[in-house]
């Protein structure tokens, strides 16, 4: 299959660090792989990629039934990004996910269940709000169950004006997928913007929900780490936040660009497809041209450690004093499907 080429500058750019010539940042980039992967070598990753998302989710489908966080939100995110850049995802296809993934969200605007364990967000419907603003084309969330969510949201935030992931010890919500409630009340934050009146004096348990949870990420404190600070950017720029802030915040996350060309989920964490992939993605979304230097860098580190099977490889992690979990699915999973995201925004088909 012939490839479209990228634009004249983003073609550029690879040419450049080809070439060897130092870019922004040179004193980070001494352990930087030279061999640069063309843009037709990148797309085929992403096509690698997409086959083994669907795949894998297609296995766990028919092995386990259920549709997990990983294999169901994940990939009709994934997959709706995927096709939105022009790669080949069939209709079909992400119809069918989203039907499977959406018996996660069934009756999701019931009143808050108060039973343990029963009472908690729940995280497709977190992460399928979120996608619908980061995919404008998506089909696969309509208005209303949007809607749905929102009014789940508003009941499932806890007195003190967050969301949390769980009612277990943050040592047991293993990171970085639930690594704090913080990006669980970012997340909802940003969820419930579209449902908020312009009109400021209109009535809106939306736009008092914000109001609470804005009080409590203020006392709460940034955390530091890239998922935290990706998904705090893309909050910023839906609210419109000026350009001069969100080019800071866009300059500190480039900032933390590991030597081999990608990101950690913490400052002092090796590089990995799920840190790398988010990165790639909010940046993006936050207008970076895919020319950038630090882009072009993040593409090359993920199709340079992308596996033959078109996955990525990942490892468990836990919070200080917890036991890893030794699963590597989950993990892979959502590595795989973040590292697809980013590099489909970069390099479009």
């Amino acid at each position: 299959m012939l490839l479209r080429v990228l634009s004249s500058a983003a073609m550029a750019a690879i040419g450049v660090l080809a070439a060897g010539v130092e870019p922004a940042h040179a004193d980070r980039e001494k352990a930087f792989p030279r061999e640069i992967r063309t843009v037709e070598q990148t797309r085929q990753s992403v096509e690698r990629a997409i086959d083994f998302i669907e795949k894998d989710a297609a296995k766990w489908r028919t092995d386990k039934k259920c549709a997990s966080c990983h294999h169901g939100l994940m990939t009709v995110w994934a997959l709706s990004e995927a096709k939105a850049r022009g790669y080949p995802v069939t209709t079909k296809t992400i119809a069918d996910m989203t039907a499977w993934t959406k018996e996660r969200i069934k009756d999701i605007d019931k009143p808050r269940d108060t039973r343990p364990g029963f009472s908690m967000v729940n995280t497709p419907a977190l992460y399928l709000a979120v996608m619908a603003q980061a995919v404008p084309e998506q089909a696969a969330v309509s208005a209303d169950e949007l809607k749905q969510i929102a009014s789940h949201l508003v009941q499932h935030q806890e007195t003190d004006g967050s969301w949390a992931w769980s009612a277990a010890p943050a040592k047991n919500r293993p990171p970085p997928v639930f690594e704090s409630d913080e990006v669980a009340t970012v997340m909802a934050h940003l969820a419930l913007a579209p449902h908020v009146p312009t009109d400021p004096k209109a009535k809106s348990d939306a736009r008092e929900s914000r109001e609470r949870a804005s009080i409590w990420l203020l006392k709460a404190g940034r955390s530091e780490t890239t998922q935290s600070l990706g998904i705090r950017l893309f909050r910023d720029v839906r609210a419109g936040v000026p350009a001069s802030d969100v080019q800071s915040r866009v300059e500190h996350l480039m900032s933390r660009q590991n030597n081999d060309g990608g990101w950690g989920q913490e400052a002092d964490l090796p590089s990995d497809a799920y840190a790398t992939g988010q990165a790639l993605y909010f940046l993006s979304l936050a207008g970076v041209k895919p020319d950038r230097t630090e882009l072009q860098r993040g593409v090359n580190f993920l199709v340079g450690s992308q596996k033959e099977d078109g996955s990525w490889p990942m490892k468990s992690r836990s919070h200080p004093g917890a036991t890893p979990m030794t699963n590597p699915v989950p993990i892979t999973y959502f590595g795989s499907a973040w590292a697809t995201m980013g590099l489909v925004r970069v390099v479009p088909r």
